[in-house]
């Protein structure tokens, strides 16, 4: 009887491992970045652009894993050119996050940081507040 709710326990924890994650929206980065899944495939990458202080949108798609989602390419690279080579990917269980930078022809790992779910408005008016910090901050070093 052990080993049978055993198993039941081991099946049920398992597809929560590989549930879908469409319709879910994360922020990472100490509040500067965010992931809209919108399809299976498509992720709206929503950051801070720190050049402009704007908030900017691009579309990647991405692919899942066991224990990770692969963030790859944005969508119009990613098909004119065909590289499948990932961006970074976010740790499903403990939604850690490590960008993978591209230097001298190889990704290395950049920095990693936690993330949270969140709804999608939640995630547009914690951007933008991160934005009014930072455009004010610079306001008062002028």
């Amino acid at each position: 009887m052990i080993r049978i709710f055993s198993f039941i326990l081991f099946v049920i924890i398992s597809n929560n491992a590989i549930a879908t994650i469409q319709g879910k929206t994360l922020i990472c980065d100490k509040d500067r970045r965010g992931y809209n899944f919108i399809s299976k495939d498509k992720v709206e990458v929503i950051s801070i652009n720190f050049d402009e202080l704007n908030i900017i949108s691009i579309y990647h798609s991405y692919k899942l894993a066991e224990n990770a989602i692969f963030i790859q390419k944005p969508l119009m690279e990613f098909y004119k050119e065909k590289i499948t080579k990932p961006m970074g990917w976010i740790f499903r269980k403990n939604l850690d996050y490590v960008s993978l930078d591209y230097v001298n022809g190889d990704w290395s790992r950049k920095f990693s940081w936690r993330c949270e779910v969140i709804s999608s408005n939640e995630l547009k008016k914690r951007l933008k507040n991160k934005l009014d910090k930072l455009i004010n901050s610079s306001e008062e070093k002028f």
